[in-house]
């Protein structure tokens, strides 16, 4: 007995040890490496007066020259969602001084909307219905590439969280083009369509629909 525990005794102490240390040691498991679950919330939170459309941030793809995200959100209890691609590289829009930074301030492909398929044709009806638009069925197949202005007075930073207000100005080849203003929040994850006013709504959903 005198010899168990003078032995014995650190040696199951021991034993204990080293299970621990290559149970916190062992190689980390697919699920240990799949994105961070975001919790979904309706995209308008007052369908009665829906001027504020809200999407959840999922599923980053980072690539050379820009960030992929898919923005996804709930209507009716069913899960609506579409790809937004920001670029690495957008300027200020606001310089020091606080004037308009003309030359770099807006740009065209900063900021790109592609569709995902059914849930992207349901987000787009979902879009109408609350907008009261008629005649939309789906989501465009093509790109969608609006007129970006960056409301910022710092340049993107693509390596850190950060919250980056925008207007967005949809079919601005018209002589009416949708305006609405745009936040990409990577620090909370989401982005955010605040519009403009109602008379912008129809340009915005024929320019993200058909």
């Amino acid at each position: 007995m005198n010899t168990y525990n003078k032995l014995g005794w650190p040696l199951v102490m021991l034993s204990a040890i080293t299970l621990l240390t290559s149970c916190n040691n062992k190689p980390k498991s697919a699920d240990a490496t799949k994105t961070e679950t975001v919790r979904l919330f309706p995209i308008a939170s007052n369908p009665d007066n829906p001027s504020v459309i809200y999407l959840s941030l999922t599923d980053k793809k980072d690539s050379d020259t820009s960030i992929a995200y898919t923005a996804k959100g709930l209507y009716q209890n069913d899960t609506v969602s579409f790809l937004v691609e920001i670029s690495k590289n957008i300027p200020a829009g606001i310089n020091k001084d606080g004037s308009v930074n003309q030359k770099d301030g807006f740009k065209k492909g900063s900021i790109t909307f592609k569709s995902a398929g059914a849930p992207s044709d349901a987000f787009v009806t979902a879009l109408a219905s609350l907008w009261k638009v008629d005649g939309i069925r789906k989501m465009k197949a093509a790109p969608i590439q609006p007129l970006a202005f960056s409301s910022n007075k710092k340049s993107f930073d693509p390596n850190k969280p950060s919250t980056n207000s925008f207007k967005l100005f949809f079919d601005d080849d018209s002589a009416s083009p949708g305006e609405v203003f745009f936040t990409f929040d990577t620090y909370k994850r989401s982005i955010q369509f605040q519009e403009k006013d109602t008379v912008q709504r129809n340009a915005i959903v024929h320019a993200l629909g058909e």
